[in-house]
């Protein structure tokens, strides 16, 4: 007999909805903690640096990444990269970052630590091989320090600029020009160096913290909020944990909670 092709299905009970809702959510748990599985286990703590981060996603999974990664006795490489949105696209696409984000290359006996205009430059290219559809656009800030001179070098791309604390005076935007990454192949991303010293702090992070640092004013001059300026001279653990605080009870662009990222660096007196 011939198979009714009009045949209405039933529809779902609830006890079936429920357990697919149920199974939804087990998944989106999961793979929020293998995202979290790919973050760093250790800190690259020592005698003169101290470091501190916040990784707060908007949900189950984020569209946020970061790394700290020591290179090699005198190199440190960090960055925080963003995927536009905060859906499982975007926590998918911090998949390919993190994998794609190429810091050292080794050949042999020898090895080459890439310059932050380099990584940037280099990532953007792997974005565009990729053909990604749904308008992917990516944000990154990468920095390279090195250890026994505390100089540190700097290349962003679309990403809010770094934040320099020197004790003593007022928070310093690094700025660079950059555009965003997967978008154009003949863009370029302009690399900048800092020297810092003993006392000094660096923040870098994920567009979702923007209200909680600072914004423009109707002039365009950036300003940082009270609430920032507030715990920028407290060691950077306590600063950092006060960040994060701040970074649960704040709400982004249209009273939406937005995935926030922080690393925070200190150089120890």
């Amino acid at each position: 007999m011939a198979q009714n092709k009009n045949k209405i299905t039933e529809p779902a009970s609830r006890e079936d909805i429920a357990a697919l809702a149920d199974d939804t959510v087990e998944q989106l748990r999961m793979a929020g903690q293998v995202q979290r599985n790919f973050l760093p286990a250790q800190l690259p703590n020592s005698n003169t640096l101290r470091w501190a981060t916040v990784f707060e996603p908007a949900d189950w999974v984020s569209g946020d990444i970061y790394d700290i990664a020591r290179l090699d006795e005198q190199h440190i490489g960090f960055y925080v990269a963003d995927a536009v949105g905060h859906s499982m696209p975007a926590a998918l696409l911090t998949m390919f970052l993190k994998q794609a984000i190429t810091m050292r290359q080794t050949t042999g006996d020898e090895y080459k630590i890439f310059a932050p205009a380099e990584v940037i430059t280099n990532l953007n290219n792997k974005m565009l091989a990729q053909h990604l559809t749904g308008c992917l656009f990516v944000t990154c800030c990468y920095c390279l320090l090195n250890v026994t001179t505390l100089k540190l070098t700097y290349a962003r791309a679309g990403h809010p600029y770094p934040v320099f604390l020197r004790r003593g005076t007022a928070p310093e935007q690094l700025q660079s020009r950059g555009g965003l990454l997967g978008v154009f192949d003949d863009a370029e991303f302009e690399q900048e160096t800092v020297q810092l010293a003993p006392g000094n702090k660096l923040l870098i992070y994920s567009d979702g913290c923007d209200r909680l640092v600072g914004a423009c004013n109707e002039q365009g001059e950036f300003a940082f909020t009270d609430k920032f300026c507030s715990i920028i001279n407290l060691p950077v653990e306590q600063m950092m944990s006060e960040f994060s605080s701040l970074a649960k009870n704040c709400t982004g662009r249209d009273g939406q909670t937005e995935d926030m990222t922080a690393i925070g660096l200190e150089i120890l007196q």
